[in-house]
C-alpha cells in the first residue's frame, strides 16, 4: 500500500487477480506540492500482466478532490477518470493483455479545471505524451517508462491474495483467446466511397479552449398535414431567444448548450420519408449572434405510401459525436385522396445534455439511418481519441441484407450440431470451424458497410478498444457484435479475434434515458421462467438464472404465470424484469415479436399464451421526457429473437424500442436462437458480476461474454445490450420483502 498524506492526497492501491498481474506502487514524496495548474501527484504504478486480466485503480481520499491517471497505450496519452466508487473512494478498470506492462501516474486536483486542464494537454500531445490526431495504420513507439528503485513495498511482484493492501480480490473477464486465421472474406458489394477523415477540433469538449456554452432554443416543425407523394418542408431552428410555433404546423422544442465558436451539425434521419433531390441529410450552421433572427434549415421531405413517418433531428459540436441535442417527431402519411381532419401528429422531444467527459471519450460508433421504401442510407461516424472518420453505405433492399445474415449464422449453426450428432468426438474441431465462419461473416460484414476509413482506425486501435459504444437514431436490426474488424492496405493481419461483442460493445438509442445509476429495490423484481406445458418447449437450465436472482438477492422475486400477470407487474412497478423462456418472431396479425408463458403451444397458437411488443407499447407508453420517469428499470428477456427487429420502412418496433422508449435504462436481448445451457452461464455470470461483485453493466457483459464463448457456441455474440456501459445496478430494500 503507498499512502499520499495530506489533501489534495490519497492512498494509492491496486485490486486484481494475483495469479495475473504483479504490481509495482511508487508514492510521489510527502512534500510533493501541486504544480501552478493545481495538479497533485500521488503516485507511479506499473502494471504487468502474466495473462489476460483486469486491474482496478483505487485511490481513497477526499470526495471534493478529483482524480485521474495518466498512461500511454501503443502510443497515444491517455487521461483515465478515477469515477466514484463509494464514500472517499474513487477507481477505474484497466484491461491488460498478457505481456503488457503499462506505466500509470495518478494524480489529484482541488479543482474540476486541473483535470480538464490536463486533458487538453494530453489531447494535443502537451507534455511530450505524443497525444493529439492519430495516424490510423502506425502509432509511435511509447515513451520509456521510468526506472524505479527497487526493494522494500515498491519491488516488483506477484500480486498475492487480492488487492495490494488488502484489496478487496477482483474477477478478470479476461480477453478473446486467439483463432486460427481465417479464410479469405467472402466477396461483398462494391463499397462506397468513404468520406475523408475528419480533423477534430483543438480541444476536447466545447468550453474547454473556446467560448462558454450558450443557452439555445432548438425547434423541429412539420405541416399538421402531410400527404403520400407530395413533398413537404420539415424546418429547424436555432435561437437565443424563445421560438413561437408557425401556424398550421405541428411543433415541439427543446434547450441546448452550444458552444458559439464552434460549427453546430444538424442531421436528419427518417424512416417511411424520403430526402428529396438536392436535400443534404446534415447542415452545418452555427448560432446567432445576440439579436438576430433564428437561424432557419429548410429540409425538403417526400413520405412513402400512406402510413407513419419518423423523423429524428440531432445537434452535435464536433469533437464529441454525441448529440447535445435530439428532437424526434412522428407523423402519419395520408394517402392522395384523403379527406377530413388533419391526421394524430405526434411529436416527442427528448432533451439530451452534453455527454460526461468520461463516456464522450470512450470509442464510439455513431450509426445514423434514413430508411425509405426498403433502402437504407447508413452515415457510420468511428471516433477513438482524438481521431474523427466517418462513412456512408446505401443498401438497396436492408431486410434482405440483414435476412441474409441470420440465414448464414443458422446454417453455421446448423452444420455445427449435425456434426456434433452425427460424431461427438468432432465437437472441438466443429467449433473452430464455427469459429473460422463466424469470423468470416464478421469480416464480410465490416468491408460492406464500414468503408476503410474506419476499418482502418478500428484496426489501429483494435488492443485498445475495451468499452465501444454504439450510438444510433434507430437501426437495431444489423446484429453489430459479430462484426469483426479487418486491416486495410498495409496493416498487418492479426490472428486473435476482434468481434465487436468481445469488445465491449453496448449500444444506446438517441432520446431515450441513460442512467448510470440503477437502484434495485428486492421487493420490486419480477422474474420469469415459464413451466410449459408442451414439453417439448421445456428448457431445463431456464430455472437456474431465476435461482441466480433469488440466491443473489436473498429472496424469492415475483413470477408471473401467465400475460396478464406479466402485465399486472408491468403495471404495479418494477426495478429489475428478468424473462427467462422462448422468444420469437409472429407472422401471423398482428405482426412482431413476443415473448411465450407456460400454456403456450404452437398447435393452439391464438395468441393468449403469449406476450408482444405491441403489448408492451401498450403498457409503457412513450416518454415525452425520458429523464422525468419516475426511475428506468432494468430488463433483461433471455429469449430468443428478441433483442433485434425486422426491417421495416415506417418504424422501429420491436421488444428493445418499446422498452426504452418507455424509460427503461437498460435492456438486454437475444438476436437469435440461443443455447439454453450457454444462455444460462452468460445470464448467472452477468448477475454474479453486477449483483455480487459491482461490477459495471459494460464490465459484466465482457465477463459473460468471455465465460459464454469458452463454450465454443455463438452464443456470447447474441445478446444486445443498450446500456450505458458505466451503469451500476445498486440493491436497496429488504430481504424480507418475498413475492410469489
Amino acid at each position: 500500500m503507498a499512502l499520499v498524506p495530506d489533501v489534495p492526497r490519497g492512498t494509492v492501491d491496486v485490486d486484481g487477480d494475483g495469479d495475473s498481474l504483479d504490481v509495482r506502487i511508487d508514492a510521489a514524496p510527502p512534500d510533493v506540492v501541486p504544480d501552478e495548474h493545481g495538479i497533485t501527484l500521488l503516485a507511479d504504478v506499473m502494471l504487468h500482466a502474466r495473462a489476460d486480466t483486469v486491474a482496478t485503480v483505487l485511490v481513497r481520499g477526499g470526495d471534493d478532490v478529483h482524480y485521474a491517471a495518466l498512461t500511454v497505450r501503443d502510443g497515444i496519452a491517455e487521461l483515465i477518470h478515477l469515477e466514484r466508487r463509494g464514500d472517499h473512494l474513487y477507481g477505474a478498470r484497466i484491461h491488460l493483455i498478457i505481456g503488457e506492462t503499462l506505466h500509470l501516474t495518478v494524480v489529484a486536483s482541488d479543482f474540476e479545471t486541473g483535470i480538464a486542464w490536463l486533458e487538453e494537454q494530453v489531447a494535443v500531445g502537451g507534455m511530450g505524451m505524443g497525444g493529439g490526431p492519430e495516424s490510423a495504420a502506425e502509432a509511435v513507439p511509447p515513451p520509456a517508462v521510468p526506472e524505479f528503485e527497487t526493494g522494500g513495498a515498491f519491488e516488483m511482484g506477484p500480486l498475492g491474495g487480492g488487492g495490494i493492501g488488502g484489496g478487496i480480490g477482483g474477477r478478470s473477464p479476461g480477453l478473446a483467446p486467439a483463432a486460427p486465421t481465417p479464410p479469405a472474406p467472402a466477396p461483398s458489394a462494391p463499397p462506397p466511397a468513404a468520406a475523408s477523415p475528419v480533423p477534430a477540433p483543438g480541444a476536447p469538449a466545447a468550453g474547454l479552449d473556446g467560448a462558454t456554452p450558450v443557452p439555445t432554443v432548438v425547434d423541429a416543425e412539420v405541416p399538421s398535414r402531410v400527404i403520400a407523394g407530395v413533398a413537404f418542408d420539415a424546418v429547424v431552428r436555432l435561437s437565443l431567444e424563445d421560438l413561437v410555433p408557425t401556424a398550421g404546423t405541428a411543433h415541439k422544442k427543446t434547450r441546448a448548450r452550444f458552444d458559439p465558436s464552434r460549427d453546430i451539425e444538424v442531421g436528419m434521419q427518417l424512416r417511411g420519408l424520403a430526402f428529396a433531390d438536392g436535400t443534404p441529410s446534415v447542415i452545418t450552421t452555427s448560432l446567432p449572434a445576440e439579436g438576430d433572427d433564428p437561424r432557419r434549415l429548410v429540409f425538403r421531405l417526400v413520405p412513402d405510401a400512406p402510413g407513419r413517418g419518423h423523423i429524428t433531428v440531432t445537434f452535435t459540436q464536433a469533437p464529441v459525436v454525441a448529440p447535445l441535442a435530439v428532437l424526434a417527431l412522428s407523423t402519419p402519411i395520408l394517402p392522395d385522396d384523403a379527406d377530413g381532419p388533419d391526421g394524430d401528429v405526434r411529436v416527442v422531444a427528448a432533451s439530451v445534455a452534453a455527454p460526461p467527459r468520461s463516456i464522450a471519450d470512450l470509442p464510439t460508433l455513431v450509426i445514423d439511418e434514413s430508411i425509405s421504401r426498403g433502402r437504407s442510407e447508413l452515415l457510420i461516424t468511428a471516433k477513438i481519441g482524438r481521431t474523427v472518420v466517418k462513412n456512408s453505405v446505401r443498401l438497396a433492399d436492408k431486410s434482405a441484407y440483414v435476412e441474409g445474415i441470420y440465414a448464414d449464422l443458422a446454417e453455421i449453426r446448423s452444420a455445427y450440431r449435425q456434426t456434433v450428432e452425427d460424431d461427438p468426438d468432432e465437437a472441438e474441431e466443429a467449433a473452430d470451424t464455427v469459429r473460422r465462419e463466424v469470423r468470416t461473416l464478421g469480416a464480410r460484414i465490416a468491408e460492406d458497410l464500414l468503408g476503410d476509413e474506419v476499418n482502418a482506425l478500428l484496426w489501429s486501435r483494435r488492443r485498445r478498444i475495451s468499452q465501444l459504444v454504439l450510438q444510433t437514431s434507430g437501426e437495431l436490426d444489423i446484429p453489430w457484435e459479430i462484426l469483426h474488424l479487418v486491416p486495410v492496405g498495409t496493416q498487418r493481419p492479426d490472428p486473435e479475434r476482434y468481434f465487436l461483442g468481445d469488445l465491449g460493445l453496448t449500444r444506446w438509442m438517441y432520446g431515450t434515458t441513460r442512467p448510470t445509476v440503477l437502484p434495485v429495490d428486492t421487493s420490486r423484481v419480477v422474474a420469469v421462467a415459464p413451466d410449459y406445458v408442451d414439453h417439448n418447449l421445456t428448457l431445463p437450465r431456464a430455472r437456474e438464472e431465476i435461482e441466480t436472482l433469488g440466491d443473489l438477492l436473498a429472496l424469492r422475486p415475483r413470477s408471473a404465470d401467465d400475460p396478464a400477470a406479466f402485465r399486472q407487474a408491468i403495471a404495479d412497478g418494477f426495478d429489475l424484469l428478468h424473462f427467462a423462456g422462448h422468444g420469437r418472431w409472429r407472422d401471423a396479425a398482428p405482426r412482431g415479436q413476443e415473448i411465450a408463458f407456460a400454456a403456450f403451444s404452437e398447435d393452439h397458437d391464438d395468441g393468449s399464451a403469449s406476450y408482444t411488443d405491441s403489448d408492451a407499447r401498450r403498457d409503457l407508453p412513450e416518454l415525452d421526457e425520458p429523464q422525468a420517469a419516475a426511475s428506468a428499470p432494468f430488463v433483461f428477456l433471455s429469449a430468443c429473437d428478441v433483442g433485434r427487429l425486422r426491417s421495416g420502412a415506417t418504424g422501429l418496433g420491436g421488444f428493445a424500442e418499446a422498452f426504452l422508449r418507455g424509460g427503461a435504462g437498460v435492456f438486454i436481448g437475444c438476436s437469435w436462437a440461443v443455447r439454453d445451457d450457454v444462455t444460462a452461464l452468460f445470464v448467472r455470470t452477468f448477475y454474479a458480476q453486477t449483483l455480487g461483485e459491482g461490477a459495471t453493466v459494460g464490465e459484466a457483459v465482457l465477463a459473460a461474454r468471455h465465460a459464454a464463448r469458452e463454450a465454443g457456441d455463438l452464443t456470447s455474440l447474441a445478446f444486445t445490450v443498450y446500456a450505458d456501459p458505466r451503469a451500476k445496478l445498486v440493491r436497496s430494500g429488504h430481504a424480507g420483502d418475498d413475492h410469489h
